[in-house]
């Protein structure tokens, strides 16, 4: 069952409408992301936010995840990601699981934010996710 419905909505995920993580109302605007071999991903271009994490500003994004877990579980998830752009470093501040092997639609509990998101070095999707939330520029496409 899990199979199926991760099948089911890798062609939707897009589409899946607003991020439970988003403001209520907020109409999403989803965006192809590059995440290299990974799985697909998506950004919200028109939810952006700042931040502070540890005493440093950070821009906050919004991501959608459509991913094989490293047991080659499927995983579906929104992030609101923190980019330290001075740093060009990258932490997971908040997420929403749709389809993990922790649960399904709940709120992955975050306490403390680990800047060290980012591939070393940093991937397609890094440098993609970096560009976006630190100079404005649109997402690459897959």
């Amino acid at each position: 069952m899990t199979a199926l419905l991760a099948a089911l909505l890798a062609g939707t995920v897009a589409m899946m409408g607003p991020s439970p993580l988003a403001e209520i109302g907020h109409p999403p605007q989803w965006q192809s992301l590059a995440v290299d071999d990974q799985g697909e991903g998506w950004i919200d271009p028109t939810w952006h936010k700042q931040g502070e994490v540890d005493g440093r500003p950070v821009e906050l994004v919004l991501v959608r995840m459509n991913l094989t877990d490293s047991d080659g579980k499927p995983m579906l998830f929104d992030a609101i990601m923190a980019v330290d752009c001075p740093a060009r470093k990258i932490g997971m501040k908040e997420s929403w699981l749709f389809l993990s092997r922790y649960g399904d639609n709940r709120r992955a509990p975050i306490t403390t934010v680990d800047m060290t998101f980012a591939s070393t070095p940093l991937s397609t999707g890094d440098l993609a996710l970096l560009a976006h939330a630190c100079t404005g520029e649109r997402a690459a496409e897959k």
